[in-house]
């Protein structure tokens, strides 16, 4: 099962539901943000949600992952743990799936509990790190240091691991200086992918207790985009890349009051990437004079959505700067991913890549 270039693996996610969580942190209820998942997986339901996610896969050239998230995996009992891994395992052996990933907290890394994963094939590590600022890990009671992030994200590395770090924006206490400091470490140590997502105010924390008594303000929407904007584009420009700008979006967080406060919205990670070719595009027409008659861009065919923002509203705006040109916008077969072509009526032509689109 061998995809082509950069095609995005079929992941088949396993919540394992606080599962190693001794620490329960501020801002987390995963009834809401995972779903409506077991507290225990047994043998049966595991097979059973693999094979249910597989026979959907309508594209066999996908590489497949089955991912273990919700929970701090490391740090659940050892036998539950080989339970799931050897479970997993047997999907690999038979041929169906490729990969395992797993998530856990920094401070549950070792090199006893690598010695395991290393066993069952686990491929990747993802680390909830969240901020490298300590008085906002305290803020959130994540229980552990930013040190223990930069430790754990080294020996995973050193350890022949691909890494993942998970970020979050908005976090009490937190500030815009001190979320681009976390990113800026994010670059010195060079994960393999990152995600990051705006903090949200979920119902049964104690961060809407917090909220409820005016001791939290969440991000505006627009201040998340445009934070979550500026980290996509040092991390890609870093060549770190980002596998998701959001929450995945659960049928509980569509219940009334599940969602107390926060910059909620169903296509985030649109948003953050609307606003990155929104601005690439302006910097190519800097040289456009406002008089053109004709705008011809050319994109991939998966491009042409963000290139035009939510109902059009990149469209729109460059509309407002060229109010006389004949706006055409096309995809080519064959085009690469994340690159802009621009033919205007004068005869000139320009391109232009994207940031971290491939």
């Amino acid at each position: 099962m061998i995809p082509p270039k950069n095609k995005s693996p079929l992941v088949i996610p396993v919540f394992i539901m606080n599962s190693g969580c001794k620490h329960r942190c501020s801002f987390c209820n995963q009834k809401i943000t995972a779903g409506n998942y077991p507290e225990k997986i047994i043998k049966d339901y595991f097979d059973s949600e693999v094979h249910a996610c597989l026979s959907r896969n309508k594209d066999k050239s996908k590489k497949v992952e089955i991912a273990f998230f919700g929970g701090n995996f490391t740090g659940v009992d050892a036998a539950y743990q080989e339970n799931l891994l050897s479970w997993a395992k047997a999907f690999i052996e038979k041929g169906l799936v490729d990969s395992i990933k797993i998530s856990t907290r920094p401070d549950y890394i070792s090199e006893e509990q690598l010695s395991l994963l290393r066993k069952y094939k686990v491929k990747t590590v993802e680390i909830g790190g969240e901020s490298f600022v300590d008085c906002v890990l305290q803020n959130a009671e994540r229980g552990h240091s930013a040190a223990d992030i930069e430790q754990a994200v080294t020996i995973l590395k050193n350890n022949g691991f691909r890494t993942g770090l998970h970020l979050m924006a908005g976090l009490p206490g937190d500030t815009h200086q001190g979320f681009m400091y976390s990113i800026d470490k994010t670059i010195e140590l060079k994960p393999h992918t990152v995600r990051i997502h705006p903090v949200l105010v979920l119902r049964g924390t104690k961060l809407a207790e917090e909220f409820k008594a005016g001791h939290y303000e969440p991000l505006q929407l627009a201040d998340a985009v445009a934070l979550c904007k500026m980290a996509w584009e040092k991390l890609s420009y870093a060549g770190i890349r980002i596998i998701r700008m959001g929450v995945q979006t659960t049928p509980e967080m569509e219940t009334e009051g599940a969602i107390v406060a926060g910059p909620v919205h169903p296509a985030l990670g649109t948003l953050v990437l609307s606003s990155v070719y929104l601005d690439c595009v302006n910097k190519m027409l800097d040289q456009i004079p406002r008089n053109a008659k004709s705008l011809r861009f050319t994109l991939a065919e998966r491009d042409i959505s963000n290139f035009r923002g939510l109902s059009n509203s990149n469209v729109t705006a460059i509309k407002k700067l060229y109010p006389e040109a004949n706006l055409i916008i096309e995809s080519c077969p064959g085009q690469p991913r994340g690159i802009i072509s621009l033919s205007v009526d004068s005869g000139k032509s320009f391109c232009l890549k994207i940031p971290g689109i491939t």
